[in-house]
């Protein structure tokens, strides 16, 4: 394995699921919309590029492009042969809705890497309703970043994060040892972020999570901050409170509680779950949009391949 930290060359790689290329195009467009300074942008998991202008890392095995960790992994290798050491991994149906503020990202955010020597950092802030973590969060010198120590914190999610290019390398493989798993998102999340997972000695205290609200691009006054640990609170309470329930009295209010519908206004601007949910439009993600850019949601709509 390559040395970790020291100086790093950092790049964007944008893995794309098989039914999901439809989307590619447009993450391209919204990244160069939005973060228009951007470090180098690669695809993988695309059969070819769609036009001139693109970066594809070709599949080694194209029969394999359901297998989601296979297609990662291929992307990995092709950034690591092209000399990348962090990576900004995106999964395509995480575009950015707004602005990003590309000096902590191109900058602040992979110096931070190198300094606590860190293998993954995630730009979902930790700091909404949707985690709950008890674990120890680092000053505001070091944006209030949260040390994800905790057994059942997010270590190497799949929201858009940094990573070091050859601790990914290494979670992919973990992740293809089971094959019966089919390479699945899903499992790549199970078998190197839970407890338990088979990481090398050390790395499970080498993962960090953002503090949204120091890396926004609307930074929050006094009364929305408040607002928002209200909110928050209140959300890790109905969380904590649903276990305990019985389910068949409780599951058709659960639907109406919105657990999953998250703006992440950090440096990398992005909804919790992403465009798809379930194989279809993410009612969470169209709700939000339906509300705050209904421009773009109509793109995203017409962009969306017929059943």
């Amino acid at each position: 394995m390559a040395e970790l930290g020291g100086s790093m060359k950092t790049g964007i790689l944008v893995p794309v699921w098989v039914n999901y290329r439809w989307i590619a195009p447009l993450t391209k467009e919204l990244i160069d919309r939005e973060w228009p300074d951007h470090p180098e942008l690669w695809f993988c998991g695309l059969e070819r590029a769609p036009e001139s202008g693109w970066n594809v890392i070709p599949m080694s095995e194209p029969a394999e492009c359901t297998n989601w960790t296979r297609v990662l992994l291929d992307g990995v290798d092709g950034m690591i042969a092209r000399g990348f050491d962090t990576l900004y991994i995106i999964p395509e149906e995480h575009v950015p809705l707004a602005k990003c503020r590309a000096d902590d990202l191109n900058v602040a955010l992979p110096d931070l890497m190198v300094r606590l020597d860190a293998l993954y950092i995630s730009l979902m802030g930790w700091d909404n309703r949707r985690f709950v973590s008890k674990s120890p969060v680092l000053s505001n010198q070091d944006f209030g970043l949260k040390h994800l120590t905790g057994p059942r914190d997010p270590r190497f999610h799949l929201h858009p994060a940094l990573w070091n290019a050859e601790a990914a390398r290494t979670c992919c493989k973990i992740a293809l040892e089971n094959k019966s798993a089919g390479g699945s998102a899903w499992h790549f999340e199970k078998a190197t972020g839970g407890a338990g997972a088979p990481l090398p000695a050390g790395w499970e205290t080498r993962c960090y999570q953002i503090r949204a609200s120091v890396l926004s691009t609307h930074p929050r006054g006094w009364m929305s901050a408040a607002a928002s640990w209200c909110e928050r609170s209140l959300f890790h309470k109905l969380m904590a409170l649903v276990p305990h329930l019985p389910k068949a009295w409780v599951s058709p209010y659960l639907r109406a509680i919105p657990f999953d519908d998250v703006f992440c206004d950090g440096p990398y601007p992005m909804f919790y779950s992403g465009i798809m949910a379930k194989g279809g439009p993410n009612k969470h993600f169209v709700h939000f949009l339906r509300k705050k850019n209904p421009d773009l949601l109509d793109e995203i709509l017409s962009a969306m391949p017929d059943k």
